[in-house]
């Protein structure tokens, strides 16, 4: 079974947050985080080195993390594609 949170405690609870950090770290930290399950991911199916990924990248704070990821992911040798999801926002 997984927790589900509302978007409202959330938001809230990275608000307390991000006002002692510098900006964009959680972010950031998101990133990293999603990069190293999709790390894992390709290493299970032949390798990190020479895998590629496709980011579907939102208009929100959410497309930033997976922005982070790629570059993280590129960083090791991962090709790395991104698409809009909503393209005009």
């Amino acid at each position: 079974m997984r927790a589900v949170w509302r978007v409202a405690d959330v938001r809230a609870a990275e608000a307390g947050l991000m006002g002692t950090l510098p900006a964009g770290t959680l972010m950031q930290r998101a990133g990293a985080g999603l990069a190293r399950r999709a790390a894992l991911v390709l290493a299970e199916r032949g390798g990190v080195y020479g895998g590629r990924v496709l980011l579907l990248v939102g208009s929100g704070d959410n497309g930033g993390d997976a922005l982070y990821a790629g570059e993280r992911l590129a960083r090791r040798g991962v090709q790395v594609s991104a698409m809009l999801i909503s393209p005009g926002r």
